[in-house]
């Protein structure tokens, strides 16, 4: 169990005795443990924090106690700077029990919903003091109830243990040979200006290898199996922002300022048609990697928005076959406008010219972006001067370019080769279509 918990973090304005015991006895746990102040930015040295202990008189300054904001506000101010998720737990002198509820609520009217867990389960410094084994056991038993906690850390052991035996691995007699060789090779088929990134995808994907091999993993197995087991109900609000949050993350990342264009990245555009305010590279990563292109392939798309349904200008409009087809027959607007709120936020499948890229996120806006692949145009890389918001990431783009490929590449073919059944049925609705 203590291999799962990740490292420990005490915010203490005194490094004192109750404080002393306690590190003590979690580093004879087996535990990494540290310690910080509270005071000035967070330190650099400090990372993969997942539990913290948290005094409540950083500021020392030997107040009264009271539920103000005032009083809470220094441990706000630390755990604000925190930079990831961590279970919180209060170690301080005179705790109670309003401490959690009142620390919770104060952080929340201070800087939004907290990161992560502040546990109802605290103590007082003398109560661990006297018994150095209380603070250990409210978080090995916070961490067993918590299953979604409990999922995350043992996720987190397992991530450490692979790379462990993908260094093992890796790293050789001959090393001061082989990784060099390696990086020279990788710098051939990506250019050196992607090639520290490859570098760590090559390495990652050695790791990844390794996340199958450990006793952690059989834990984690479990875990996932228990909780999709667990009696649940789909929430109302499913999908809120939270969720589009996390999409997000799994879809699409930021590049760094100074990294060079690369295929996925997405551009806010200025000065073209009308709705048409985003484009993606699509020129495939041999062709940066190997001829160096100063070329980029555009590929031009708009927002899907259910309010420029009306708008006779949307893309739609001209460019999806199935509603021009509607606007050929001259079918009303609310019919038009239906069909349009059915391709594109209801079940029925947009046209094959269309790539639709949904949780893209702009600011404070959730938005899908529809990709045209009858807009695509070959651009000067040093003429480009919008800006680049996001990257799409793997598989998502890998998927876009085959579906680029396909539809450069498809073949028309009569709708003959279909069982009489279909045929019949296609016959009726081209007749239905013209009588209407």
């Amino acid at each position: 169990m203590t291999q799962n918990i990740g490292k420990i973090l005490f915010i203490d304005d005194k490094y004192e005795d109750p404080v002393k015991k306690a590190v003590t006895l979690l580093v004879e746990k087996g535990l990494t443990v540290q310690f910080w102040n509270g005071k000035g930015d967070f330190p650099s040295t400090i990372s993969n924090v997942r539990v913290v202990i948290v005094d409540l008189d950083l500021a020392d300054t030997k107040q009264q106690k009271t539920a103000t904001l005032s009083f809470y506000y220094p441990v706000l101010e630390a755990l604000n700077k925190i930079p990831a998720p961590v279970v919180a737990i209060i170690m301080a002198r005179e705790f109670d029990e309003e401490d959690p509820h009142n620390l919770n609520h104060f952080y929340e009217e201070s800087y939004g919903p907290f990161k992560g867990i502040i546990l109802d389960a605290g103590l007082d410094k003398e109560e661990e003091f006297a018994e150095p084994t209380k603070l250990w056991k409210i978080i090995t038993e916070s961490i067993e109830k918590e299953k979604i906690l409990k999922l995350l850390f043992t996720w987190e052991a397992i991530v450490d243990k692979a790379q462990d035996k993908a260094f093992s691995q890796l790293i050789s007699k001959d090393i001061k040979c082989t990784l060099p060789n390696m990086m020279r090779s990788i710098c051939r088929d990506f250019g050196e200006e992607s090639a520290a990134r490859e570098l760590v995808d090559t390495i990652m994907q050695i790791v990844s290898r390794q996340t199958y091999a450990s006793d952690e993993f059989k834990v984690l197995d479990k875990l996932v199996k228990e909780i999709n087991a667990g009696n649940y109900e789909v929430s109302k609000e499913y999908p809120c922002k939270e969720d589009f949050l996390l999409y997000n993350k799994l879809m699409f990342y930021a590049p760094t300022k100074d990294e060079p264009y690369w295929t996925g990245d997405i551009f806010k555009t200025e000065g073209l048609e009308k709705y048409y305010d985003y484009a993606i590279i699509l020129t495939p990563v041999c062709d940066f990697a190997n001829t160096k292109s100063k070329r980029l392939l555009l590929c031009f798309g708009f927002p899907i928005l259910e309010e420029a349904f009306a708008d006779k200008d949307y893309p739609p409009y001209k460019h999806d076959p199935a509603i021009a087809k509607k606007i050929d027959l001259k079918k009303p607007p609310e019919e038009i406008i239906a069909a349009m709120k059915r391709r594109y936020f209801g079940s029925d499948k947009t046209g094959e010219s269309f790539y639709p890229l949904w949780n893209f996120i702009e600011g404070d806006k959730v938005l899908g972006v529809c990709f045209d692949f009858t807009k695509v145009q070959s651009v000067d890389n040093d003429k480009i001067k919008w800006t680049r918001i996001q990257r799409l990431d793997f598989p998502f783009k890998q998927h876009m370019l085959e579906s680029y490929g396909r539809f450069m590449s498809r073949v028309g073919v009569s709708e003959i080769n279909k069982n009489p059944e279909q045929l019949r049925n296609r016959l009726n609705a081209q007749v239905k279509e013209k009588q209407e």
